[in-house]
């Protein structure tokens, strides 16, 4: 039987995202006003208090009134994005609907942080509406808040957390690509992928986002590449020309690593890479993460690490660690 679920699912619209996001925040809210509170505070890094203050005999300018009941004034918009792009203009409009109000915020809510070129919209934003606080925060930040509020006994809430959770989930709203890793078969080159903590393809080869290159030879990983920087290259009369590709760290760390496993694969592999392909650089470590069926693969294989190792593990391990790990996992992949 099914379990029963507290947040629609069966649609990916926009409305839907929102709406249950909202109702996230409300129940929140309708269970303690103080935690909806801290809630916000921590997603917004600003001392927010809901609900109204009673305090007894506190001076208020010259008098002091035996009572006063205060509600402070606060004003939180949220534009919640899922596939849809940042809509500057749209933010501009949102932030002109203030008024007098003593705490204006203005929260983005979007899959993934923001790109260098998307920081900008920040920037610009609040340098036109210095009133406005704005924060661009993802549905991972809402479910990291959300569950650090909420005691074991709490189990009410704390099941409504896990679920909203498991919808963000089920609709693709979190950025998994830090558990991927994309195993390829590099035959001849392997040594030198392995060496260099550089792994080469065609630039117009298919690519999704992640953040580990498993170097496959022989019916197993041999080396894992913590991807840093990926760029797209072409090389003149000995000289580098390189892009940065996606959200690239564009550095010139790897500009001679890069120079060399051209040269190197030209010689020892018969590869002309002087133009027309992409360089994932990084981090390396070996590791003998072995496949357990029949035969070897024929093209790129995407393996969640979270199918072999505990999350948290994942990400507090060094690279030689996880290497070592994934070596030692009893888990096999197919």
């Amino acid at each position: 039987m099914s379990n029963i679920h507290y947040f629609q699912r069966y649609s990916t619209l926009e409305n839907t995202v929102t709406n249950n996001t909202l109702h996230l925040i409300a129940r929140i809210y309708e269970y303690s006003p103080h935690k909806a509170g801290q809630f916000l505070s921590d997603l917004t890094d600003e001392d927010i208090g809901l609900g109204i203050k009673i305090n007894q005999q506190e001076r208020v300018g010259d008098a002091v009134p035996d009572g006063t009941i205060i509600q402070p004034s606060l004003k939180l918009l949220i534009e919640a994005k899922v596939d849809a792009k940042v809509d500057a203009e749209q933010l501009v409009r949102h932030a002109k609907t203030f008024g007098s109000e003593s705490l204006k915020i203005l929260l983005l809510l979007t899959k993934q942080q923001p790109k260098e070129e998307e920081k900008k919209i920040s920037e610009a934003l609040q340098l036109e509406f210095p009133a406005v606080i704005f924060r661009w925060i993802t549905y991972k930040d809402i479910c990291d808040a959300a569950s650090k509020l909420f005691k074991e006994h709490e189990s009410f809430m704390k099941s409504l957390v896990e679920d909203y959770e498991g919808y963000c989930d089920y609709a693709g709203l979190f950025d998994r690509s830090e558990f991927f890793m994309r195993v390829v078969p590099c035959g001849k080159s392997a040594e030198l992928n392995s060496n260099y903590g550089i792994y080469f393809q065609p630039s117009d080869r298919g690519y999704s986002k992640h953040k580990y290159v498993g170097i496959y030879r022989e019916k197993s990983v041999r080396a894992i590449i913590e991807v840093e920087s990926v760029f797209d290259v072409e090389i003149i009369d000995g000289k580098l020309k390189k892009n940065p590709f996606g959200e690239s760290n564009n550095t010139s760390d790897y500009d001679k690593k890069i120079l060399d496993i051209v040269e190197e694969a030209r010689i020892k592999c018969g590869y002309d890479l002087l133009k027309g392909h992409r360089f994932f650089c990084g981090k390396v470590a070996p590791t003998d993460f072995k496949k357990s069926t029949k035969g070897g693969i024929q093209g790129a294989r995407f393996i969640d690490l979270r199918d072999h190792l505990d999350v948290i593990n994942i990400k507090s391990q060094s690279l030689e660690e996880l290497a070592k790990s994934l070596s030692m996992s009893e888990k096999s992949w197919e």
